[in-house]
């Protein structure tokens, strides 16, 4: 039993170093490009260096964070299919949990920087201002999403999936929460990775996932900047998300006892999971990232 518990630690610390070793890239990354620039060997305008910064990284991560995880043995999901209504169901329940959880990380988010006393700042929507158009479409909305759907579902959530689908949706939801590294993102992050991880084993395929992150993106974010100021869409979005959560919570609370989750051949421990040198090392580095701001 000790022995199996040793293993189980040790699949455990390698999903955190692969965590870990996405950020870290990601960080020294991001630093590389605006080297290259500043020393004129890559002469790019900024819609290329910012889609290089936002997705670039995964290019060497995602693949050394596979192989890394290549040992750990994997459940495969029993697919049940995906549909229109399906999918349409999920955007609207995810929509919900969206708008709730940015409300919640919104008011967290100015509690804490009053707390540091420092003016509250909005990190997200100012990095989204400063992008261009082509890189919030092709970068926010179809690559980064694409990229975290097979970093978070498909290698963790689905390795996780050995100590059972549930567990395995609430350790990837809280990783990719915490991978946000800021409080206004952290709550929906974690509703919606618990959504993105069911829909996953729900239908056996990233297709779900990443189809539902995308649209997510884009309603949550890009849509309203793409919108015509002067004109009735801009207040008729606004109206959209009240409409959509409403009803997002009603489908939830009705589908509540619908659920299916299935079990897995390990038994889940919060010692295991946690208790080793790679996820503590991806949990305090996703801290560390989230209060630079404050520092």
């Amino acid at each position: 039993m000790e022995q199996n518990e040793r293993q189980e630690k040790k699949y455990c610390a390698r999903l955190g170093w692969s965590l870990v070793l996405t950020l870290v890239t990601a960080l020294l990354w991001q630093y590389a490009v605006a080297g290259l620039i500043w020393t004129g060997l890559l002469p790019i305008g900024p819609t290329a260096y910012y889609l290089l910064v936002l997705v670039g990284y995964y290019i060497a991560a995602l693949p050394l964070a596979r192989r890394l995880c290549r040992c750990i043995p994997v459940s495969p999901p029993a697919g049940r299919g995906m549909t229109p209504r399906l999918l349409g169901r999920w955007f609207v329940i995810g929509a919900a949990l969206m708008w709730l959880g940015s409300l919640a990380g919104s008011w967290v988010n100015d509690l804490v920087y009053r707390i540091a006393g420092l003016q509250p700042v909005d990190s997200v929507t100012e990095t989204l201002l400063m992008m261009p158009p082509a890189v919030m479409l092709l970068g926010a909305c179809v690559l980064g999403p694409l990229c975290e759907e097979l970093l978070f579902r498909g290698l963790i959530a689905g390795r996780l999936a050995r100590y059972g689908q549930r567990p395995a949706a609430l350790v990837s939801a809280l990783l990719f929460a915490l991978y946000h590294a800021n409080v206004s993102q952290f709550f929906y992050a974690f509703a919606l990775g618990l959504l993105l991880a069911y829909t996953y084993f729900y239908t056996g395929t990233l297709k779900a996932p990443a189809v539902l992150h995308m649209l997510f993106n884009f309603y949550g974010s890009s849509i309203m900047m793409l919108l015509p100021e002067n004109s009735p869409l801009p207040m008729l979005y606004a109206l959209s998300w009240p409409v959509l959560t409403v009803a997002g919570v009603t489908m939830l609370v009705r589908g509540w006892k619908k659920q299916v989750w299935a079990h897995g051949f390990a038994v889940p421990s919060v010692r295991t999971i946690f208790f080793n040198f790679g996820m503590t090392a991806a949990v305090v580095v996703c801290f560390v990232e989230a209060t630079l701001p404050f520092l």
